[in-house]
């Protein structure tokens, strides 16, 4: 287990489940599980153990998923549910149980976040992440925005690539981010220190 401080984020190489109890000052949890559909070698099973302690670092739980992973995570949440925030993408599609889909969906669970719609479009540019489920950019953005303020911190407690880091650092939030997988771990700290630097720049 080790920790980089980039900016205001913190990223963390290591299990989840070990990280999370060493954190403190969570305002929001937005993360992206393996949904177990055996996308890639990591994503043979809906993972669950690490919903109660984000629930307790948190007020707010948002756990985006494809659409076979929508049931599994509504379950997982229990009475804690609150809404799904979906998001149309207008450029692009994604292959579903019953044929082709272009939208994403993000349970809410816990703590509401200020009034507003609880759907969204957006569209992706620009090239994707070196990763086998990469989230758009352009939706982390708008998701972070409509979940979030100024200021508060996020974490993302599968962190991947690092793309919600990325956005934190375009919005003005503070992150923390873990990432079990070293490849996936350096690809968002790289991220992050370019998205950073380029904030610098634009000062």
């Amino acid at each position: 287990m080790e920790s980089v401080t980039i900016g205001n984020a913190t990223l963390w190489l290591g299990d989840n489940r070990e990280v999370m109890p060493l954190l403190t000052g969570i305002d929001a949890v937005i993360t992206d599980p393996p949904y177990g559909c055996n996308k890639a070698e990591w994503d043979g099973n809906f993972p669950v153990e690490w919903y109660a302690p984000a629930r307790d670092k948190a007020g707010m739980v948002a756990i985006i998923t494809g659409s076979s992973g929508l049931k599994d995570s509504v379950r997982l949440v229990g009475e804690d549910f609150v809404d799904v925030i979906s998001a149309r993408n207008m450029n692009g599609m994604t292959r579903g149980p019953i044929g082709f889909g272009n939208w994403l969906a993000a349970v809410l669970a816990g703590k509401k976040p200020a009034q507003g719609p609880n759907a969204f479009d957006f569209c992706v540019s620009g090239d994707m992440p070196d990763h086998p489920s990469p989230k758009p950019y352009e939706y982390m953005h708008k998701l972070v925005a409509r979940l979030t303020k100024k200021g508060d911190t996020v974490l993302d407690c599968f962190m991947g690539s690092g793309t919600t880091g990325v956005a934190c650092m375009n919005l003005d939030r503070h992150f923390v981010g873990i990432e079990i997988e070293r490849k996936f771990f350096d690809i968002a700290c790289e991220r992050i220190a370019a998205a950073q630097q380029q904030l610098k720049l634009a000062l």
